[in-house]
């Protein structure tokens, strides 16, 4: 890096950085100047844990350098690892694990002169919400114009394992990439570019880590010259999802076009979870773009229903206009829980009737058995499609609609993999849903042979150029072994 280079990065401009979050223990030992472990590790819900041979925790590009080249002399797969937020086995490796987390570097933002358009670029292991601080802080306050909903996961795992927002008018996180810069297995920094060739572009931007070691990425961000009103609804679920003139799926269409700024739609079997009374409503919460000045308005206590869900430790926000950032992230979790997830992308049908029909045929008897299973919840979100190969809403058709159906409940819910399990498998078979990478999935039946029937060629052209940065499978596991061989 050069000296001008060193002038134009900060951690947070001078702002006071949170603590570190570590999947993994404080380094032991050190190898060619980079620090390591042997920790075992474990994902953030705990759901998984494993064993790697050791974990490092690199701090620059040298470090990363050393890593790989490490990994090739010995014979080493090597996977990468940040907050932990991802159900599926990505992470997981008996080799070397790469902690990204302490390579947060933000650089100084650019503004084109051809087109004004700004970028920022990162380094893996900055959080959503430093990224946040640090763009509000300059000189053009700027944002991203779309973002995942909680704030302290890592780019690294957002940008490569594709996901999204709430925002009906945007893309994946991975469609903001500009320019990407990866350590492949030979140790080499290599770039790509918006303005390079588009198949290799396309495959680095949502590689899951297949490609090499992230270094940096440069996004499309914005001038705050925009706010967000936030509204949460409670409309009925007949009013939403009933058969509305003209058929069934219309109302929702009709709910999600008039909130196509930022749509989501939560719907959880009982107001009270400790009485059996089935829940009738469901709960939106939508984001409209304004100029209006900041503000919120009072809730009537009487207008929210009761919701006591450990997940949430507060959702009643009522009416509020706040910056993008501010209103794109909201708390989610508390008091040690966590969560699993199991979700799905499916593309939407010109009247909304396949998505109206995944959900009202879902059959709820499992919430209703027990306390702990009383807590299950449906959410959904809707998304322009991604031209990302490796995308679970790749589509040529850039106008195309998919929603994000998910299903939640507590880690350790008694039969919640089993019930997730089938409802999975209906979304899959019925309505042709394809998961989304970052959550439960490996234990569908069939899974992999259905995603690779659904990405079909789009592997192909991935597995191309992978094989030039990657050419011994360094960075391939045994879960993304089967998806891109089929074994």
């Amino acid at each position: 890096m050069t000296k001008t280079e060193q002038s134009q990065v900060s951690n947070q401009s001078g702002v006071k950085q949170p603590p570190v979050k570590a999947m993994v223990g404080t380094p032991l030992a050190v190898l060619n100047g980079v620090s390591f472990s042997t920790d075992s590790a474990t994902n953030w819900s705990k759901s998984l844990s494993w064993q790697p041979e050791a974990t490092f925790y690199p701090r620059t590009l040298e470090d990363l350098q050393v890593i790989v080249r490490e990994a090739k002399k010995q014979n080493k797969t090597v996977r990468c690892s940040g907050t932990g937020h991802s159900w599926c086995s990505t992470s997981v490796t008996q080799d070397f694990l790469v902690s990204v987390n302490s390579m947060n570097k933000i650089h100084k933002p650019q503004q084109s002169t051809e087109d004004g358009q700004w970028t920022v670029k990162i380094e893996m292991g900055v959080t959503i919400e430093e990224l946040d601080v640090f763009l509000r802080q300059n000189d053009t306050p700027l944002a991203l114009a779309t973002n995942v909903l909680i704030d302290d996961v890592r780019y690294g795992g957002v940008l490569t394992m594709g996901c999204h927002g709430p925002m009906f008018n945007f893309r994946t996180l991975s469609d903001l990439i500009t320019e990407l810069t990866i350590v492949n297995a030979h140790g080499d920094l290599v770039t790509y570019s918006e303005n390079g060739d588009p198949a290799a572009f396309s495959a680095a931007c949502l590689n899951l880590g297949l490609l090499g070691i992230i270094y940096t990425a440069t996004l499309r961000v914005e001038p705050m010259t925009t706010r967000l009103l936030m509204k949460d609804l409670n409309p009925t679920l007949e009013s939403v999802f009933g058969n509305a003139d003209g058929g069934i799926g219309l109302s929702l269409k009709k709910l999600a076009l008039e909130n196509v700024d930022g749509f989501q739609l939560f719907h959880w079997p009982f107001k009270q979870f400790k009485e059996p009374e089935q829940n009738d409503r469901v709960w939106v919460k939508t984001w409209k773009r304004t100029n209006e000045a900041l503000s919120k308005k009072e809730v009537d206590p009487k207008s929210v229903p009761e919701v006591d869900h450990p997940l949430f430790k507060t959702f009643a926000v009522g009416e509020q206009v706040l910056d993008t950032p501010d209103a794109l992230h909201y708390e989610m979790g508390g008091g040690g829980s966590t969560a699993t997830i199991v979700g799905v992308a499916i593309k939407v049908d010109e009247d909304f009737k396949n998505i109206a029909e995944a959900f009202t045929e879902l059959n709820w008897a499992f919430s209703t058995s027990s306390p702990e299973r009383r807590l299950t919840i449906l959410e959904m979100r809707f998304v322009k499609a991604s031209n990302k190969l490796m995308s679970p809403m790749y589509d040529e058709d850039s106008n195309a609609i998919y929603c994000m159906m998910s299903l939640y409940a507590i880690s350790g819910t008694p039969g919640f993999k089993e019930y997730s399990k089938g409802i999975a498998e209906n979304w899959i078979k019925k309505y042709n849903g394809i998961p989304h990478w970052p959550k439960e999935w490996e234990h569908i039946s069939n899974v992999v042979p259905h995603i690779r029937e659904q990405y079909g060629d789009r592997i192909d052209t991935f597995n191309k150029v992978r094989k030039v940065q990657d050419p011994n499978d360094m960075f391939v596991n045994d879960v993304w072994r089967s998806v891109l061989y089929g074994n």
